[in-house]
């Protein structure tokens, strides 16, 4: 299956995302959130925008921001994505 129509497609629901407590069910309180989804190993944007979130949560959840920037790092180590600017003060 092409995926060439996704280029002029725009923002549409492609996937179908549950949370694994359950909150995502009837009744609980991410009933009718709505949910972007990152492909790390086919997306060349996936590690620039993962880059990004680990930078924009820095403050709040720092914990959060180390872990994404490993995973980031070892995408990196595989694929040599560029550095973001942004993310070398972190």
């Amino acid at each position: 299956m092409s995926l060439d129509h996704d280029t002029t497609r725009g923002f549409y629901s492609k996937y179908r995302v549950e949370r694994r407590d359950g909150s995502s069910q009837p009744g609980g309180r991410h009933r009718h959130c709505e949910y972007f989804v990152l492909d790390l190993m086919h997306d060349p944007f996936a590690v620039p925008a993962l880059r990004a979130y680990a930078v924009a949560c820095q403050q709040t959840y720092p914990a959060l921001c180390a872990d994404l920037l490993r995973k980031v790092a070892g995408l990196d180590e595989g694929r040599g994505v560029p550095e973001l600017k942004d993310a070398d003060h972190v």
